[in-house]
C-alpha cells in the first residue's frame, strides 16, 4: 500500500542497518562505515529498495541534534574557557590550510573561482557529528583532546555559516542569502543570547523538570527543548546542531540527578535516530560514480589528512598542547560531513558546480570517515613514529614557539594567566586578555586585506592593499611583543634542555616567526594573480630558514661563547 511505504522504507533501513553496523563492529570498525554502505546499498542509486529518501533525511535530523545535545552535556564550559585562545588559534589556522587545500587543487585542476571557492569550502570543513560519535562511543569525552576538538568544532560551525554566506555572494545569490556581515552578527547574537542570558538563567529554570514525576512527560519536553534549540540556531543562521549543542552546555551536568535522567530517557532515542542520519547519508552516493570520482577522492583525502596530521598537529602544539594530545587533535580533525554535503548540495541547487563535485563530496566524506577512527585509535604509535622521524633542529624550533605561546592560549592549574600582563614604562600592567583583543581585531583586519588582495587585479589597488596591510603588521607586532614582554617568568623552562637556557630569546624567536610568517602571507596574496602558486614558495623557504635559526640558539645555549653568561 502506497500508504505504508514509508513504514516499509524506515523497517528495511533500521534492519539492515543493524545487520551492517554488527558486521562493521565485528571487523573492528566503527558502526558508521556499516550505516553509510547500508544505505548506498539501498538507496535510490543503486538497488533502489528505497526509492524516496527525503523523509528519511527529515526525521533523521533529529539525531544530530540529539548526539550534539548529549555531548555539550558532557562539555565542560570551564575547561573550554582554559583553552579558548587555543581553540581560536589552532582553528583559525586549521581552517586556513584546508581551504588553501581546496583552493589549489582547483586550481591545479584549471576550475573556474566559484568551484575552486566550493571545493575549498567542501574540503575545510570537519564533521562534528562523526567526531562526537566515536568520542561517545570510545568513551573518550573525557580525554584531554576531546574539549579542544569540540571547541574547534563550535569555531568551524561558526565560520562556515558565513563561508556559505560568502559563496551565495560571490555567486550572485547575495539576494536569496544574508550577507555575510548581517550572518556575523545574528550569529554572535545567538551564541551570546544562550551562553550568556541563558547561562545564567535557563539552567537553573531547566531544574524545575525535576518535578515531573512521569517520565513520559519528561521524556517529551526535553525532545521539545532540543528540537527548539536548533530551529532557534537556525533562525540566526546557524546550524541547529549548534543550538543544540550549545543547550547540553548549560543543561545539568550528567553527573546531577537531572543529567542522569536525560540520558536515561533520551539515550536510546539518540541512537536510533543518529542511525538513521548515517544511513540517510549513504543513500546520496552513487555507486557507479566512485570510478570517475576516485583519482580526485584519493588526491584530496590524503591532502587532507597531511594536513590534519601534520599543519593542525603542529598548531595545537604551538599553542600549548602536549604533543600526543596535539596529535590526537589533529587525527580528530580529518572526517568531513554535515557542511561538505551542504556546501555540495547548495552548489548543485544553483547550478554552479558539475554533478561530479557533488558525487565527489560524498565519496570523499565516506573516504575520510573510513579512515579516520583508525588514526584517532592510533595517535600513541604514530607520536612514537613520528618523535624519531623529526628531526632535533624541527623539533627544537617547535618547542620555542610553544613554550612561549603556552601562557597566553593556555590557562594552567598553577594559576590564571590571562591576567598575566606586562609592566609598561608607566608600572601599570594591563591583563594580556586586552592585547589579546587587539592581535584577534588585528588577524581579522589583515585576513580581510589578504583576501582583498587576491580578488583585485589592477596592481596599484594591490599596493594600496600592501601598505594598508603592512600598517595593519606593525600593530599587531607592538600588540604581541607587549603581550609577550611579561611570559617569562610564567614560562615552562623546564622544556629547554640546553643548560643556559635564556627565555627571552624564546620570545624575540617566536615574535619574529609571527611577523614573517604574517607579512610572507600579504605578500602572496598581493602577488598571487601575477605570480601564482609560485608566491608560496616564500613559506617553506621561512621555515628553513628559522629552523637554521632554533638550531643556531640551541647550539649558543648548549656551549655560551662567553662561560661568564652562563
Amino acid at each position: 500500500m502506497p500508504e505504508h511505504s514509508f513504514l516499509r522504507d524506515l523497517g528495511l533501513l533500521l534492519l539492515f542497518g543493524f545487520l551492517g553496523a554488527w558486521l562493521a563492529a565485528r571487523r573492528g570498525q566503527s558502526v558508521i562505515i556499516g550505516y553509510i554502505l547500508v544505505g548506498a546499498v539501498l538507496g535510490p542509486n543503486a538497488l533502489g529498495a528505497i526509492a524516496e529518501a527525503t523523509p528519511v533525511r527529515t526525521i533523521s535530523e533529529l539525531g544530530v541534534l540529539l548526539l550534539m545535545f548529549f555531548l555539550g552535556v558532557e562539555f565542560s564550559l570551564e575547561r573550554l574557557k582554559r583553552v579558548r585562545a587555543a581553540v581560536l588559534f589552532v582553528g583559525t589556522g586549521e581552517l586556513l590550510a584546508n581551504l588553501l587545500v581546496g583552493f589549489l587543487v582547483g586550481y591545479a585542476l584549471g576550475w573556474g573561482v566559484i568551484e575552486r571557492a566550493f571545493l575549498a569550502g567542501i574540503v575545510a570543513m570537519s564533521s562534528s557529528g562523526v567526531v562526537a560519535k566515536l568520542l561517545i562511543e570510545w568513551r573518550r569525552t573525557a580525554n584531554p583532546e576531546a574539549e579542544a576538538l569540540m571547541g574547534i568544532m563550535i569555531f568551524e560551525d561558526f565560520i562556515a555559516v558565513l563561508y556559505l554566506g560568502a559563496l551565495a555572494a560571490l555567486s550572485g545569490e547575495g539576494a536569496r542569502a544574508s550577507p555575510v556581515v548581517l550572518s556575523l552578527l545574528k550569529a554572535i547574537a545567538f551564541y551570546a543570547l544562550v551562553l550568556g542570558i541563558g547561562g545564567r538563567f535557563l539552567s537553573r529554570a531547566l531544574t524545575l523538570a525535576l518535578r515531573l514525576r512521569s517520565e513520559e512527560l519528561f521524556a517529551l519536553l526535553w525532545l521539545a527543548l532540543i528540537i527548539l534549540a536548533g530551529v532557534g540556531a537556525a533562525q540566526f543562521g546557524l546550524a541547529p546542531a549548534a543550538g543544540a549543542f550549545l543547550l547540553g552546555m548549560i543543561s545539568p551536568t550528567r553527573e546531577s540527578d537531572l543529567g542522569e535522567r536525560i540520558y536515561g530517557r533520551l539515550e536510546s532515542f539518540r541512537d536510533v535516530f543518529l542511525a538513521l542520519f548515517f544511513l540517510a547519508f549513504g543513500m546520496l552516493l552513487e555507486p557507479e560514480s566512485f570510478r570517475r570520482v576516485f583519482p580526485l577522492v584519493l588526491l584530496v583525502a590524503l591532502l587532507s589528512i597531511l594536513t590534519e596530521l601534520v599543519i593542525t598537529s603542529a598548531l595545537a602544539f604551538l599553542a600549548g598542547f602536549p604533543a600526543p594530545v596535539a596529535l590526537a587533535i589533529g587525527a580528530g580533525m580529518i572526517p568531513r560531513g554535515e557542511y561538505a554535503l551542504l556546501y555540495a548540495a547548495f552548489g548543485q541547487q544553483l547550478g554552479l558546480i558539475h554533478s561530479d563535485l557533488v558525487q565527489f563530496t560524498g565519496w570523499y566524506v565516506f573516504v575520510t570517515t573510513l579512515l579516520a577512527p583508525a588514526f584517532m585509535k592510533n595517535t600513541r604509535p604514530l607520536y612514537r613514529a613520528l618523535r624519531r622521524l623529526i628531526p632535533t633542529p624541527l623539533a627544537f624550533a617547535g618547542t620555542l614557539i610553544s613554550t612561549t605561546l603556552q601562557p597566553m592560549t593556555m590557562r594552567i592549574s598553577s594559576g590564571d594567566l590571562s591576567t598575566a600582563g606586562c609592566e609598561l614604562e608607566g608600572g601599570s600592567r594591563p591583563p594580556l586578555r586586552r592585547e589579546g583583543s587587539r592581535m584577534l581585531l588585528g588577524m581579522v583586519a589583515l585576513l580581510a586585506v589578504c583576501a582583498a588582495a587576491l580578488m583585485t587585479h589592477p596592481r596599484s589597488w594591490r599596493a594600496v592593499l600592501i601598505l594598508m596591510g603592512l600598517l595593519v603588521l606593525a600593530g599587531l607586532s607592538q600588540a604581541l611583543r607587549r603581550a609577550l614582554r611579561g611570559i617569562g617568568a610564567h614560562m615552562d623552562r623546564s622544556r629547554f634542555l640546553p643548560p643556559h637556557a635564556d627565555p627571552q630569546g624564546a620570545i624575540e624567536y617566536t615574535t619574529h616567526v609571527a611577523m614573517s610568517f604574517l607579512l610572507v602571507t600579504l605578500l602572496a596574496a598581493a602577488l598571487w594573480n601575477d605570480l601564482g602558486a609560485w608566491t608560496l614558495l616564500g613559506l617553506p623557504i621561512l621555515i628553513l630558514i628559522y629552523i637554521g635559526r632554533a638550531w643556531r640558539l640551541y647550539r649558543a645555549w648548549h656551549c655560551p661563547t662567553h662561560p661568564s653568561d652562563s
